[in-house]
């Protein structure tokens, strides 16, 4: 199963919980479980970050082409802060993912591989 989440608390929730969420496509909203986000730091506008747990691993802006995560690729989850622009996440066991603008997710043993931000505001 994915989980698309809103940016909030959710990779800290996801961090937490352990191994109970995975990338599908079923929308869901946050954990209950989820604990204060205050330690893991913010995402900044215009950035696609990812997280392992409490820890920025990368964070990512270039629109056009896709970029290799490179310290990302054991990134347990990534926000897309982005107002208008689609992310793409390629992994090396799992199918790609779409991000939408303000999106969150947990990849839950999926790894990721690759980012391409889009110009689009749709998924595609």
């Amino acid at each position: 199963m994915r989980f698309r989440i809103a940016a909030a608390a959710v990779l800290t929730a996801c961090a937490m919980a352990g191994s109970g969420l995975a990338v599908s496509a079923q929308a869901a909203s946050a954990d209950t479980h989820a604990a204060s986000s205050a330690a893991r730091p913010t995402c900044p506008y215009p950035y696609v970050c990812f997280y392992n747990g409490n820890t920025m691993t990368g964070k990512f802006k270039d629109t056009g082409y896709w970029q290799s995560l490179g310290a990302s690729r054991n990134a347990k989850g990534a926000v897309n802060t982005r107002h208008d622009d689609v992310a793409y996440v390629r992994f090396s066991n799992h199918p790609a993912i779409c991000m939408k603008p303000g999106e969150g997710w947990a990849f839950n043993g999926a790894h990721p591989t690759q980012v391409y931000i889009s110009s689009s505001s749709t998924c595609h």
